[in-house]
């Protein structure tokens, strides 16, 4: 049963990502190139796209056990990338879990580290 899910869902998925021929290109709006998005019954995901001007996604989501092991969470992980108004490249990297909301990236300043005197 759970291996014809996944194949369901993975035809979706197939599906989805195929550009649509017959999309009107419309001045302002941006195309979506490339586009993924796999689920599972319990709320675990994979994401993904790919858009006309270089923007790119891509999240993942599992369920973790919490500390009780009564219930689940769910953790995120992903990144996305674009080009700013100044054409630097911006790309950010995160973690979202019991932690928190976690970014890097070479534009995000960073405190510096506490010293002892």
């Amino acid at each position: 049963m759970n291996s014809m899910m996944l194949v369901v869902a993975l035809c979706a998925a197939v599906a989805v990502a195929l550009p649509r021929p017959d999309a009107e290109l419309r001045p302002g709006v941006i195309p979506v190139l490339q586009r993924t998005d796999v689920r599972d019954d319990v709320g675990q995901f994979s994401l993904s796209y790919l858009s006309g001007d270089g923007t790119s996604v891509s999240e993942q989501g599992a369920l973790k056990p919490t500390a009780d092991q009564k219930d689940h969470v769910l953790v995120k992980q992903g990144s996305y990338q674009y080009t700013s108004p100044e054409g630097e490249l911006i790309k950010v990297t995160y973690v979202a879990d019991e932690g928190g909301f976690r970014p890097e990236g070479s534009h995000i300043p960073v405190a510096p580290v506490a010293t002892t005197a």
